[in-house]
């Protein structure tokens, strides 16, 4: 009987196509709310991840199927089946999935860099909540060539890249293996995510929130295996769950990373007139990682190297009154940055320019999150001394999805020269759709080169939103004295009290209709100088705006909004302007106030379409005109009246499965409108092209120029010049006219994050006319090398 029966068993077993779940799987129904799965386990899985599921290992493991749509039909079923088998074994958790697709030439799937394909193609998202507390998980998703992202889900934000879409910080790169390939009936891949990767509690006996979810490029379609909709402000609330987790043992996590550096930098001479490089240069820097326990992590680094990081991308910086944001690229700070997260931004990063040392302590014990990090920052100038940064932040779950958190940052250079501030922060969950954020800060400062008194400044904001896939909306309160200093964080603007609300209405056609949805929505601001606020007079700035938009089948969005500004300021607010009857020194100045009236009623327009219906060439265009004041930058207040027509366009193009070309364009202008003179403008296109010969290994160019050009600033009538004046004396305000590009060229083969080898060059270069590349001088050029590997143990 027994010798009758075996090759039965081995036969069905061969023949067990992408139907057949395995005799020994147990399936879970996520439709049917069948989302508790007892975490399937073996000894020793011995899987080779390859996406051919032939291992015995996989007929144990649980199947998780029947997913259901949530975009842009929330709880549809799925247009296209999806299965998903995990196992455990002592040290890894494994995932092969299964995902069909009823025309598999649609399947989108390109070469692409480690976490660049999530606007491009097709994939599979897993999402661990490692603490099961609700309110952060990692992520690990694949597309159909086995492609990598990987980042930390942070519920309450707090590293979001996108402007729509999932609060995933996808800065962060863990080790993991995983593997793809297209079928003949969609794709299959297969994932092995060591807990050495993973932060979890001590417990002998662990729950994970455990979601899936799946994107279909061609068609912008969402599932998940377990259902969600956006009427709970909660994502994670809504996961499943792996249960009977037992003994789980990262063992010891230590991983060493040095790291080898050459350089040869060149520079403008401007008396040789010609471009002189240096000496080649060689450097050694080292990072240490180190698990404390399962859930708390120690980082160090000597020297740390941040060469890799490609240059920032150029903003428009013409007519601005405000610092620009640029986000934190570079590797040591990116590990833990959810932690750091907070309602306004207390910790920014790259206020750390660039440190001689550092280290860094994260992780969660109990259900307090710590996030530690220190820094010796060499100085601006040579001759200083150096900066010792300190971060400081805990947070505290409370109840099911809320928390409550402290800050503290500090940036001393001595003892008469210090920043320090200190904060509080609530984030109160209620209803599953209401969300409370509170957060309260004080500065404390001395500077010596303001006399060295110490001045103090308070922050305060209070945010509610509601979430709901048809109806939602947030209201903000923020309100911030002169005196405010985050030293370690970043904030456009202080000294002003603000009012902002948002309401989105969200229609939806029925499934399959060439009209999909429909969203309108009203956005309120108002700004008050904070003095003037309080003392119950007018404001300074206030806009309403109307938008909407208008989504179709197959990735077509058109949008589009119409709005109305005005702003009011007191003649104190321009002490020191002078409208000058002659540039000459000693010429009769007159103290400038422009008429009020100008600024008042100015209407704006945008209109625009994305596209994302075609597999080789996607992207979005807009065109935007408004009424505009001419601002002086340093007073940050308005001078003159202009009309402002600016345009933005982005194509994403893809040749090949291995090649990839990335197109910018943007434009703006801004006239007088008294004189129709040009005020300002600003050109900057870009072009990033990258090979990937494989997953590892890829080359990528890439071309900007930025021209940017600012007039004189006048008085708008009769174009006297303005001119600002105090105690040091009178400068007039200058134009200013950029015209410079830069080439960059990188060669990379990174096998895994950390393990790297590239060999980059760049070389900046500006000429007198915008456009004209000629009469060309190179302003510096630099080769950089790097060496890297990532020792785990």
């Amino acid at each position: 009987m027994a010798n009758t029966v075996l090759p039965f068993l081995l036969l069905a077993a061969l023949a067990s196509g992408p139907d057949d779940p395995g005799p020994g799987s147990k399936s879970f129904n996520g439709r049917g709310g069948d989302i508790i799965v007892p975490t399937p386990r073996v000894e020793h899985a011995d899987i080779t991840i390859d996406s051919r599921f032939e291992e015995p290992a996989w007929e144990q493991a649980a199947l998780l199927e029947a997913f259901t749509q949530f975009d842009p039909v929330e709880g549809a079923e799925a247009s296209q089946r999806t299965e998903v088998r995990v196992i455990v074994d002592a040290t890894n958790i494994y995932f092969a999935i299964r995902a069909f697709d009823d025309d598999p030439e649609g399947v989108r799937a390109t070469l692409a860099e480690r976490d660049e394909f999530d606007r491009s193609d097709d994939y599979i998202r897993i999402i661990l909540d490692t603490f099961n507390d609700q309110r952060r998980g990692y992520v690990f998703s694949v597309n159909p060539l086995g492609v990598q992202h990987d980042g930390i889900w942070n519920e309450g934000g707090g590293g979001m890249r996108h402007s729509y879409g999932p609060p995933v910080d996808d800065n962060p790169d863990f080790l993991w293996e995983s593997h793809g390939e297209i079928t003949e009936w969609g794709y299959a891949a297969e994932v092995r995510i060591p807990f050495k990767s993973l932060r979890f509690p001590q417990d002998e006996v662990q729950e994970w929130g455990l979601q899936v979810t799946r994107r279909i490029q061609r068609s912008g379609f969402e599932s998940s295996w377990a259902p969600m909709t956006a009427n709970v402000s909660n994502r994670l609330a809504q996961s499943g769950r792996l249960t009977d987790l037992r003994n789980l043992d990262p063992g010891m996590m230590l991983e060493i990373n040095p790291v080898l550096t050459g350089k040869r930098l060149g520079e403008y001479d401007e008396a040789l007139a010609l471009l002189q490089r240096g000496d080649p240069e060689g450097d050694f820097g080292l990072n240490v990682s180190y698990g404390l326990t399962s859930n708390l992590t120690l980082d160090g680094t000597y020297n740390p190297d941040f060469s890799q990081i490609e240059a920032d991308a150029g903003q428009i910086a013409v007519n601005e009154r405000f610092a620009l944001f640029f986000p934190e690229k570079r590797p040591f700070f990116l590990e833990g940055t959810e932690i750091f997260g907070m309602p306004k931004q207390l910790v920014y990063t790259r206020s750390i320019s660039n440190p001689i040392v550092g280290t860094k302590l994260t992780g969660k014990v109990g259900s307090f999150n710590v996030g530690y990090i220190g820094a010796v920052d060499e100085p601006f100038d040579e001759g200083d001394p150096n900066v010792v940064a300190n971060l400081l932040r805990v947070r505290k779950d409370v109840g099911g999805q809320s928390t409550i958190g402290g800050v503290y940052t500090d940036r001393t250079a001595a003892s008469d020269n210090y920043n320090r501030v200190v904060g509080a922060d609530a984030r109160l969950i209620f209803a599953r759709s209401y969300t409370l954020t509170v957060l309260g800060a004080s500065s404390h400062t001395r500077d010596p080169d303001d006399g060295g008194f110490a001045q103090s400044g308070s922050l305060a904001s209070v945010r509610i939103e509601k979430a709901g896939r048809t109806f939602s909306y947030n209201a903000e309160f923020e309100d911030t004295d002169t005196d405010f200093d985050a030293g370690s964080g970043f904030f456009r603007r202080v000294g002003d009290t603000q009012l902002q609300g948002r309401v989105d209405y969200n229609w939806y056609g029925p499934s399959g209709s060439l009209l999909e949805s429909v969203s309108p929505d009203l956005n309120l601001d108002a700004y008050w100088d904070h003095d003037a606020f309080w003392a119950g007079e007018g404001l300074e700035e206030a806009s309403a705006r109307i938008g909407s938009r208008v989504s179709f089948r197959g990735n077509v969005t058109l949008f589009g909004s119409l709005g109305a500004s005005m702003f009011s300021f007191d003649r104190d607010a321009y002490e020191g302007l002078y409208a000058s009857e002659s540039p000459l020194p000693g010429a009769a100045l007159v103290s400038y106030y422009p008429d009020q009236d100008l600024f008042q009623g100015l209407w704006s327009g945008t209109v625009g379409l994305w596209v994302s219906k075609w597999e080789r060439i996607r992207g979005n265009v807009r065109a935007t005109w408004s009424d505009t004041p001419v601002f002086d930058r340093g007073l940050r207040v308005p001078v003159e009246l202009g009309n402002s027509f600016s345009t933005e366009l982005t194509l994403n193009l893809f040749p090949t499965r291995h090649f990839k070309m990335d197109v910018g364009f943007r434009h703006t202008r801004i006239t007088r409108d008294l004189t129709q003179v040009e005020a300002s403008s600003a050109t900057i296109p870009r072009v990033q092209a990258q090979y990937q010969f494989s997953r590892a290994f890829f080359v990528r160019g890439i071309f900007e120029y930025s021209a940017q050009r600012t007039g004189d600033l006048t008085n708008g009538v009769i174009e006297l010049p303005l001119v600002y004046c105090d105690a040091g004396g009178c400068d007039a305000r200058r134009g200013s006219d950029e015209n410079d590009f830069h080439l960059e060229g990188l060669v990379t083969y990174e096998p895994s994050p950390g393990t790297v080898f590239y060999v980059g060059y760049t070389r900046q270069m500006e000429e007198p006319e915008a456009f004209r590349f000629r009469d060309v001088r190179a302003r510096a050029d630099g080769l950089f090398i790097k060496l890297s590997y990532r020792f785990r143990m």
